[in-house]
């Protein structure tokens, strides 16, 4: 992911005018009546937000004939500082009928959505997934599993990584400088062509995630990728892309380099015509412990295909263990780039939460008592980033308390899970707009999808509906029920972006754009990448832009969409019908 530190300043009014889907009614973009432009399951909660109205009520119209099918009052509002609106808060649970609707109040309406009882995100499911297909390196992406509607995203293999350099920041006598060696495959990371295992660790991690929670579902899900059919859940296929390349990365002493990356960013050309060296540059102790983290996850997720992948997961849980063990022994190691690298730095200077994530996957894969006493609970645990990953750690520890209970004291993985899913409770529930953020900065959506996901596994442990409902308010809000008037999932919803910061949108030269990616999100820090005065706005949930030129809003990237696919899998098994 391309990083700039470039302080923002004020981003001046933008209009868009709209049609919606045959209503007929025109729309600014504040989009006054703001809805999931997908829609609502029957018998789940639905919400609606209206901004600056003064609404007394609202009525929920038929889309094909315009008839009033229901309507409400409207509770009073509350000011919300980051979009600099008043909210109010349409509660329509109560209307269940399967149908395509939208909501009317005084003269404004909202983007159509549809109420249905099942299969509503099933799509939705897919494609979130399926974008990890499309960021593959070292593969022909072909047509027959990149069409979507009438538009094919097919490309030729780019970036083979059969022949990787080493770079002088990560020689070894063995491995001296320019000696080469193979690491292909792996995902693209972001709108940039260059792999990073810091980055993996908490993408791989939400699938990862996803899997151990529903692996009824995930065995039915077909993402119709080349591997399909192989007797292995397509999500599991999809993350053994990664954890192929991932075992490259590891040198002969468990250290692990960084990244996998050119000198510099690409131009903006398909993968394909991107000729220019790649380099394994160098080593560090978070790269270490969260490939160590990723690969004991990975040992326990795959042992149940043993018979499909032979020695799958024992190679796995010796990697991680090895590379645990040099993490032991070179506890500081922190990485900055080298003078020639102008890259994705991922920069670190703190590893207490590498230490934790990577001795919880350890705790829970080999039950092996020394790896918990390694954990180190005082610590603070909050939103999960690629930077802060020991809440990583927490979750998984949370989901498989019950096989640990009988060799630990499992107190302290209850106290501090429940704390972290009130703080994030906290957040949603006196948010006058119901989002659970408390800054917008780079990535801002995948705070809110992270923070969906952790109040979804509090929900699958306890049962309680708050955090069902903190959950969903989440997962609304990143598909419509936001400010900026995008579903900020492209392809999906009325009005999605479509000019994402990223390399093959850029140079495919397709109108449509690749289908299933969540962009990064509102954010009024570095907005000097497309000119401070083409932004919208200067409140912070409302400075947003659809142009390739916003990396600090538009970009994509693994850790994004990786979050959002389990909160999508979330919804579906809590209120899709089975």
């Amino acid at each position: 992911m391309e990083t700039k530190k470039i302080l923002a300043r004020s981003c001046l009014f933008w209009f868009g005018l709209f049609f919606i889907f045959g209503i007929g009614t025109v729309n600014s973009q504040n989009n006054f009546v703001r809805v999931n432009q997908i829609g609502y399951y029957a018998n789940a909660p639905k919400i609606a937000i209206l901004a600056n109205m003064d609404a007394v009520d609202y009525e929920i119209r038929d889309v094909a004939t315009r008839e009033v099918v229901f309507h409400g009052n409207v509770a009073d509002g509350a000011h919300w500082r980051q979009s600099g609106e008043k909210l109010q808060v349409v509660d329509f649970s109560d209307f269940k009928k399967p149908g395509k609707y939208f909501i009317k109040s005084s003269t404004e309406q909202s983007y159509p959505f549809e109420i249905k009882d099942s299969a509503l995100f099933d799509q939705l499911s897919v494609w979130s997934l399926k974008a990890f297909y499309l960021w593959r390196a070292s593969t022909e992406i072909k047509p027959e599993y990149a069409t979507f509607g009438k538009t094919v995203y097919s490309r030729a293999l780019g970036h083979p990584d059969d022949v990787v350099y080493i770079h002088v920041s990560a020689a070894t006598e063995k491995r001296h400088v320019e000696s080469e060696v193979s690491a292909p495959k792996g995902w693209y990371d972001a709108g940039d062509y260059n792999k990073y295992v810091v980055n993996a660790g908490i993408s791989f991690h939400s699938l990862a995630l996803a899997y151990e929670m529903y692996p009824d579902y995930y065995k039915r899900l077909n993402l119709n990728i080349p591997e399909s059919g192989n007797g292995v859940p397509d999500i599991l296929n999809e993350m053994k892309w990664e954890l192929d390349w991932l075992f490259n990365m590891q040198d002969e002493d468990g250290s692990v380099y960084t990244k996998l990356t050119t000198l510099k960013f690409s131009k903006m050309v398909m993968p394909a015509l991107d000729k220019a060296d790649r380099y394994m540059v160098g080593k560090s102790t978070p790269a270490a412990l969260n490939f160590a983290a990723m690969m004991a996850m990975a040992s326990r997720i795959y042992a149940k295909y043993d018979s499909i992948f032979p020695g799958l997961s024992a190679k796995a849980l010796t990697a991680a263990e090895k590379s645990w063990n040099w993490a032991v022994k070179h506890p500081n190691m922190e990485y900055t780039n080298p003078k020639d690298v102008r890259t994705g730095e991922y920069g670190d200077g703190e590893f207490s939460d590498e230490f934790f994530w990577a001795a919880s996957e350890l705790f829970i894969t080999t039950k092996d008592v020394k790896y918990f006493n390694e954990l180190q609970f005082y610590q603070k645990f909050d939103t999960p980033s690629w930077r802060f990953v020991n809440s990583l750690g927490i979750m998984s520890l949370a989901l498989h308390k019950k096989e640990l209970e009988s060799l630990v004291d499992v107190s302290q993985i209850d106290n501090r899970f429940r704390s972290l899913s009130e703080n994030i409770y906290k957040q949603y529930v006196f948010s006058p707009s119901r989002v659970p953020i408390r800054k917008y900065e780079w990535g801002s959506n995948s705070v809110i999808a992270q923070n969906g996901t952790i109040l979804g596994l509090a929900y699958f442990l306890t049962n309680e509906t708050r955090y069902r409902d903190g959950m969903l308010s989440s997962f609304d809000y990143l598909l419509g029920t936001n400010p900026t008037d995008y579903c900020f999932v492209t392809r999906f919803g009325s009005h999605y972006p479509r000019n994402m910061h990223d390399r093959r949108s850029s140079a495919y030269g397709i109108a449509e754009p690749m289908p299933g990616y969540l962009v990064g999100g509102a954010n009024p820090e570095n907005v000097a990448d497309c000119g401070r005065r083409n932004y919208p706005s200067s409140q912070p949930a409302r400075c947003y832009l659809d142009k390739k030129c916003s990396f600090s809003t538009n970009e994509i990237a693994i850790n994004w969409n990786a979050p959002f696919a389990l909160l999508v899998g979330m919804v579906e098994n809590t209120f899709g019908k089975k």
